[in-house]
């Protein structure tokens, strides 16, 4: 826990306050980040910083995710540069200085109520003008092809050739070395002809949704209510949810999100698959797909893990 009075000792004397991490506290933010995930398909975080009149927070840097700045109050004055590295990586933070960034390429006071955009890897610096200056930051953390290729490459592991270990006396033979590795090298060209696009697509899609945090606000409420439930309860899919189904032969693999997975017989694909879609609904509706007690089960079921909320018991 930060001291207040240090704190404000700091910022009186030019330090920035930075809240960090903000879409896992605030509502209204976690939902603003949850639907720029769902719509981008990248993660979403939130920063604010609040800097005092004629401060500046940070020299000129680059960060490794895009960035919108959202002005709050006051009026910042901002300096864009050209990259000096394109499309950094997280491995690759900025580690130059002032002197390394050419002229800017912009440079633009931005008042209350105004945006910024800041691609990764785009040099820049801030500074607050007359006024106390708060701006919110929505970092965009995307999903790279480096990655994917990361993630396809780690496959190999699954091969018995890739795992052999290095011949004795390797680091005093780089000849011998450099022939094993062109031979390794040409088995692997040889394993990624024959990797599964569609299936690293699916994998990817479905690592992404896994990692996004339920969204649970009132879920004690929501608990409380279940034994009530009743085929009259009105329902509705939960705001930011995830929903993700995947099928694997005669089973039915719902990804909810926050690494939690359903596993169902694929029979019920075609009632997951209209609540996945639907607005709200009352429970009797499912009655086409599912008998009476089957759907109490799986509504309570699917409240329970957060996809689903009940709007009125009825």
């Amino acid at each position: 826990m930060g001291d207040p009075g240090r704190i404000f000792d700091e910022f009186k004397a030019g330090a920035t306050i930075v809240f960090q991490g903000l879409q896992r506290s605030c509502p209204p933010l976690t939902r603003f980040c949850r639907a720029l995930e769902l719509e981008l398909s990248h993660g979403a975080q939130a920063n604010a910083y609040v800097t005092p009149a004629g401060a500046r927070g940070l020299g000129v840097h680059y960060d490794t995710h895009d960035v919108f700045v959202l002005q709050l109050a006051g009026t910042k004055a901002w300096s864009i540069h050209e990259p000096v590295l394109a499309d950094p990586l997280a491995s690759q933070p900025w580690k130059g200085t002032a002197a390394d960034a050419g002229p800017p390429i912009l440079s633009v006071e931005l008042p209350a109520g105004d945006c910024l955009y800041v691609p990764r890897g785009f040099l820049h610096s801030a500074r607050a003008q007359e006024a106390l200056s708060a701006h919110l930051t929505i970092g965009i953390v995307t999903t790279t092809w480096h990655d994917v290729v990361r993630e396809v490459v780690a496959g190999v592991a699954d091969e018995p050739e890739f795992r052999r270990s290095l011949p004795p006396g390797y680091a005093a033979d780089p000849a011998g070395l450099a022939a094993g590795v062109e031979e390794t090298v040409a088995g692997l060209r040889k394993w990624l002809d024959g990797v599964d696009a569609e299936a690293v697509a699916e994998a990817t899609a479905r690592r992404f949704l896994a990692a996004r945090p339920p969204v649970l606000a009132g879920q004690l409420h929501q608990l409380g209510m279940l034994d009530r439930l009743a085929d009259r309860s009105l329902l509705r899919r939960r705001e930011g949810s995830v929903c993700h189904l995947a099928g694997t032969g005669d089973r039915l693999i719902v990804v909810l999100g926050g690494g939690r997975e359903l596993d169902m017989p694929a029979a019920l694909e075609p009632v997951m698959a209209r609540i996945a879609a639907a607005g709200p609904f009352r429970l009797s509706e499912l009655e086409d797909l599912l008998d009476g007690p089957s759907r109490l089960v799986l509504a309570r079921r699917l409240v329970g893990e957060g996809l689903l909320e009940i709007v009125d018991l009825g």
